[in-house]
């Protein structure tokens, strides 16, 4: 398979993840506008409870509260790792500028730029506008078929922007909760990134050898995110000796149905009233901070310990209008 074809479907992998990025923050803003008002709400109650002296526990068992509140719970939780991905995620770009600054170049030429280092390294930094850096050190470690070989290769990631596309597809990683094949979609993904640039240098220069001697002269490497650097993966060595094929449909055909899950819970909870409503929730707060009167919350039964929040906006309404 050439590394046009190759391109391409590692482009669709790409948009596989992107939307279901974009579906899963879709989800949790509907969600969040749902759930979390039952959830405040439920706790309103609880606190209102204890004001004036209901029965606590006839409330935290209820049907209503528990379905409520652990919704909510599940919720704040992923909302809140959301935006730990997020805030980690914009350090990284950071990281990338920062070294950037501190790599000191040497040399440039029309395809790279040449830094000063003793540690064999080339890569390919940035995000929309990406850059080829190649360490003075590959140069006595490398003979220069090994070297032109290489640097196809990060062509290939400056051409098709994938440092741009690995972050997105990490913080993707990152925010989508435990959701089965995710794992395997954005791997597959990552070494078909590393797979179509290996074939796209193989093309150029017809010849796979030197590529697959200058991967064995490295050793892995780990750099900050919105950096695609070449290193020896054991998977790529083996599918560029032919030990190894790259799976190509299965995590398409079956992530392709993840998204419609996804997109489908999104639309279920966006047109459902499973969720306690309330039409006033400031106003709701607004009682419970100043009124020593009256509950927001009766017992369903005179005699009865069992609570009942759900006539409350009715009961709401006529406090308030007097």
């Amino acid at each position: 398979m050439n590394s046009k074809r190759l391109n391409l479907i590692s482009n669709l992998y790409f948009y596989l993840i992107s939307l279901s990025g974009l579906f899963y923050t879709a989800l949790l803003i509907i969600a969040s506008e749902k759930i979390i008002p039952a959830f405040l709400m439920q706790i309103i109650f609880l606190l209102d409870a204890l004001k004036f002296d209901n029965s606590i526990i006839g409330l935290v068992t209820s049907k209503l509260f528990l379905f409520n509140v652990i919704p909510g719970l599940i919720l704040l939780g992923l909302v809140i790792g959301y935006a730990k991905t997020l805030i980690k995620s914009i350090k990284g770009i950071y990281a990338v500028r920062a070294i950037t600054s501190k790599l000191d170049v040497v040399g440039a030429t029309q395809e790279f730029f040449k830094f000063k280092s003793k540690e064999i390294s080339i890569f390919t930094l940035g995000f929309f506008r990406p850059k080829i850096f190649i360490s003075s050190a590959i140069f006595k470690t490398h003979n220069q078929e090994e070297i032109d070989a290489m640097i196809e290769h990060e062509i290939n990631h400056r051409n098709n922007l994938h440092p741009l596309k690995i972050f997105i597809s990490n913080f993707v990683r990152s925010i989508l909760p435990i959701i089965p094949g995710k794992n395997w979609l954005i791997d597959n993904y990552l070494t078909l990134v590393e797979v179509s640039s290996d074939q796209f240098s193989e093309d150029k220069i017809n010849n796979k050898l030197p590529l697959i001697s200058a991967l064995l002269k490295f050793q892995s490497q780990s750099f900050e995110p919105g950096i695609s650097y070449f290193n020896s993966q054991s998977e790529r060595i083996k599918i560029l000796v032919g030990q190894k094929k790259q799976l190509l449909r299965m995590p398409l055909t079956y992530y392709s149905f993840v998204l419609v899950a996804i997109l489908s819970s999104a639309m279920f909870l966006k047109n459902s009233s499973i969720f306690f409503e309330c039409q006033h929730l400031l106003k709701c707060v607004e009682m419970l901070v100043t009124s020593n009167k009256q509950s927001l919350i009766a017992p369903i039964y005179a005699n009865s310990s069992v609570i009942s929040p759900t006539d409350h906006c009715e009961q709401t309404s006529l406090l308030t209008s007097h």
